[in-house]
């Protein structure tokens, strides 16, 4: 956030000027990169760069382009390959072995949502935010390339400039990139609105780290002159004028009061770090018992061992429950910071801080040199938009075992088959198809009541096969931008849509052809299965379904755990046991 912070600057500061300026991202990798998409500099008409995309070796040359296109007021993708002399690319031999790829954006005031202005909307709150930038891999002239969207817990902000995925095609990638809280690179399939076949970077943004220090003896000094280089936002919490004032921490948030009714004062989130050293055994024990039960994941105690158990010891005989079932709460560090061998307040407050850093990161803190592999665990796949993918669910049939049709059994307030469809859509693939026997008005009418795509299968008595057939069909006729077809049935009523999902980033992950779940020593619905393997299903016949073709592909299908899935409702007894 800090560059980000120094980005808008600079170019509130040229704007004032009357200069020009152009934004330059690192969009995607390929293999290393000194730094990672997402990094930006600014460059402005008189040559000022704020920020950094590399290590230093490519802002010349990323400068001499921004000016070019100050000019024709287009976007521009670079590619640089920092590997590869023989390459079709820009080569640089930094020794970093990848491809970076950076999109040159001019700053257009007429446009309200221009990609400064959609940093600021990133920045001014503490939430967490989606933003998202188009890249075109096959025409890096693109006008469409750009910042285009931020994605906020009290809103979307969208740039109207240019072609591309709109917010309901880029919405359901959206939801996953939030809920797994790291970035995405999605690639959207040529239509006749998006002609160059856009990519997505779907940035996931969190605030700076917020560093609160309970006290503010001369040992906070070093502590606050790091997290201030580190851009943090930091607060001091004393109850002593004397120390606690502007002179003493001009750059930092002051809160004059005691432990109880400080906390009130503050925004306490699983971005902020609590740091005890007033040196104060009291003041410390006080504002520990306020911060316990409060989202804060880092709560650092200075001092040794015995102070930390004698603190713990009083508060429980006091009547306090500590949050965990455990000796000491797994927010509390203490001692406070890593072991390096600290004794200087400078020494304190470097270890302090990395141990903040590394639990925030959920990292170890350990020897890069002890690392195998990779320094950075970067996902840098591009991977299919969901609105390649569609779901199937199989619904007819006349259930001879139960002796009454399953669909419509009574399950958390609706039915079966309203229960499987919510499962389905709410993965806002770009299908949920619903196949049900041709002429059963039952089914139709309970369907009726949600969005389900309906198709009737008259040859359901045939069996299974029939369905997935009926279904297959569809697909090849009105969905051919569909890639992956998700095969479900409804009465397996413990598959909810975050085995679903589950099964999706499976595959993208894996980029495996089948994806199936694992129950019962076996595989088997619900499953993805890639386009080529569409001819495969149109060839089935009788009540078997896809399980022999699972079977017969054996290692080029990756599995997925969930045995709840074994249960399904085709038997009174399986009836009696289902349970909301």
């Amino acid at each position: 956030m800090k560059e980000i912070k120094q980005i808008i600057t600079a170019y509130n500061a040229a704007r004032s000027r009357g200069k020009g300026a152009v934004l330059a991202t690192v969009v995607h990798i390929e293999g290393s990169s000194y730094r990672a998409p997402g990094a930006r500099m600014l460059v402005t008409e008189d040559g000022s760069l704020t920020g950094a995309i590399s290590g230093g070796c490519l802002e010349g040359d990323i400068l001499r382009k921004a000016l070019m296109v100050m000019t024709t007021q287009k976007p521009l993708l670079v590619s640089y390959d920092t590997s590869d002399e023989e390459s079709s690319v820009i080569t640089v031999n930094l020794g970093c072995n990848g491809i970076i790829r950076v999109l040159l954006e001019p700053i257009i005031e007429d446009n309200p949502y221009h990609p400064i202005s959609l940093l600021k909307l990133a920045v001014e709150k503490r939430h967490r935010s989606i933003l998202v930038t188009l890249f075109s891999l096959n025409a890096k002239k693109d006008a469409g390339q750009g910042t285009k969207m931020l994605f906020t817990p009290t809103g979307v902000h969208q740039s109207k400039e240019g072609k591309g995925p709109g917010f309901s095609a880029l919405e359901p990638d959206i939801q996953t990139a939030w809920k797994q809280k790291h970035a995405m690179f999605i690639a959207y399939p040529v239509t006749d609105e998006n002609t160059s076949g856009y990519n997505a970077f779907l940035e996931y943004l969190e605030p700076a780290p917020a560093l609160v220090i309970a006290g503010a003896g001369n040992d906070v000094f070093p502590v606050v002159e790091i997290a201030k280089t580190l851009g943090w936002e930091i607060t001091i919490v004393d109850g002593r004028p004397l120390y606690a004032n502007e002179n003493r921490f001009p750059s930092c948030q002051l809160v004059l009061s005691e432990p109880a009714e400080a906390i009130r004062h503050i925004k306490l989130d699983e971005r902020t770090a609590f740091v005890l050293m007033s040196h104060n055994y009291d003041y410390d024990k006080a504002v520990l018992k306020n911060i316990l039960y409060t989202p804060v994941k880092y709560i650092g105690l200075l001092g040794p061992t015995k102070k930390r158990d004698r603190i713990l010891k009083e508060l429980i005989q006091e009547g306090f429950q500590l949050p965990e079932d455990t000796e000491i709460p797994t927010s509390l560090y203490a001692p406070t910071g890593l072991q390096i061998g600290a004794e200087s307040a400078e020494e304190i407050a470097l270890s302090i801080i990395a141990e903040i850093q590394a639990s925030l990161t959920e990292t170890h803190g350990g020897p890069l040199r002890n690392l195998k592999g990779h320094i950075h665990h970067r996902n840098m796949g591009i991977v299919l938009s969901k609105k390649s993918y569609g779901v199937l669910l199989l619904a007819a049939g006349e259930s001879k075992r139960l002796g009454t049709p399953k669909q419509t059994i009574a399950y958390k307030g609706s039915t079966l088959i309203q229960h499987a469809h919510h499962q389905a859509s709410s993965l806002k693939t770009a299908v949920s198809l619903t196949v049900i026997s041709q002429g059963d008005i039952t089914l139709k009418d309970l369907l009726n009541q949600t969005d389900a795509v309906i198709l009737e299968n008259p040859d359901y008595k045939e069996g299974m096969a029939s369905s997935i057939r009926t279904g297959v069909d569809h697909i090849n006729r009105f969905y051919p931008n569909v890639e992956y077809l998700l095969i479900m049935l409804c009465d397996q009523p413990y598959v909810e849509s975050a085995h679903l999902q589950t099964l999706i980033d499976t595959q993208q992950k894996t980029g495996k052809k089948v994806v199936a779940s694992l129950y019962e020593g076996r595989k088997g619905v619900p499953t993805l299965f890639h386009r080529s393997l569409f001819p495969h299903l149109l060839e089935l016949r009788g009540d078997i379904g896809a399980k022999n073709l699972i079977e017969s592909l054996d290692n080029e299908v990756v599995s997925v755990a969930f045995p709840l899935a074994a249960f399904d409702v085709d038997t009174n007894k399986a009836r009696e046991q289902l349970r909301d």
